[in-house]
């Protein structure tokens, strides 16, 4: 019987960390949460928050890098400034890093494993960011493109086919909120995707979970999907503070943060003393 506890508490200790969520971001008064999603009711469960910098208005996107195990957003500091956060979940730290991208100004980003990288609209300021770079784990600069045509590039992600989106829902391009970005750093040209069913300052950040086959969407204080013609389907709130306010979250991605291999034996480790304990009684 002991094997059998021990076993499955190994199956959901893995399983945890295994599994692919959908996390969002939010920015506070003094601290930025981070929340595991529910994707069924869109219940936000915060899971670690950091304090931010006291000049930080907004942040702006999420993306989670597979190869190092950690999530990125964008810290605005003004029209003209914004700072990239690296944030660990399973280290709990979230720190500015430098990149490759010469302008202080960028909004949207993905990580693309098929172009090889993080990827990030930036540009000149002034809440503007038509252009694109490609960065390395390192944040290096892999690769640029500032005639991408877009108008702007608030939002970007990738949808189920692993093609690059733009979404602005305030400044389209080309009258379109949405298009998908073929050849993103090379001649490339921008599509035009289902209808304008997005709304301005209220839909933030898209994620694709690929073992849902699903397109996922923050309308700020809500989570709802939505499919090529862009048909909006809600979930659900992601409920409120204890003051009553609306959790607001800005940016969304899915990602499967796992401890080092260290931390995990100590976690297993810690299963085990609380079986034993479980016995003595």
């Amino acid at each position: 019987m002991k094997k059998l506890i021990f076993s499955s508490l190994t199956l959901t200790l893995v399983a945890s960390f295994g599994s692919a969520q959908l996390y969002g971001i939010e920015h506070g008064q003094t601290n930025n949460t981070i929340y595991q999603i529910s994707t069924t009711t869109g219940a936000a469960t915060a899971v670690f928050n950091y304090a931010h910098s006291s000049n930080e208005i907004n942040v702006s996107g999420l993306a989670y890098n597979p190869n190092t195990n950690k999530f990125n957003t964008v810290s605005y500091l003004s029209g003209n400034v914004t700072n990239m956060i690296e944030i660990d979940l399973v280290g709990s730290t979230a720190n500015i890093v430098s990149t490759g991208i010469s302008t202080t100004y960028f909004e949207g980003l993905d990580y693309s494993a098929s172009l090889g990288g993080l990827v990030v609209s930036h540009g000149p300021g002034g809440f503007f960011s038509g252009s694109l770079s490609l960065l390395d784990n390192s944040y290096n600069l892999l690769n640029s493109n500032n005639a991408t045509g877009l108008a702007d590039g608030d939002c970007l992600f990738l949808d189920g086919t692993g093609a690059l989106n733009a979404l602005d829902t305030n400044n389209p391009t080309g009258g379109f909120q949405r298009n998908r970005i073929v050849n993103p750093f090379g001649a490339n040209t921008n599509v035009a995707t289902g209808l304008n069913n997005f709304v301005a300052g209220k839909d933030y950040d898209a994620a694709w979970k690929a073992d849902e086959g699903r397109l996922f969407l923050t309308r700020f204080d809500s989570l709802a999907t939505f499919d090529n013609a862009n048909t909006i389907t809600g979930i659900g709130s992601y409920g409120t503070h204890a003051d009553g306010t609306a959790i607001g979250i800005t940016g969304i991605a899915v990602g499967r943060p796992v401890p080092e291999p260290a931390s995990f034996l100590g976690l297993l480790g810690g299963a085990g003393a609380l079986l034993r304990r479980r016995n003595r009684k």
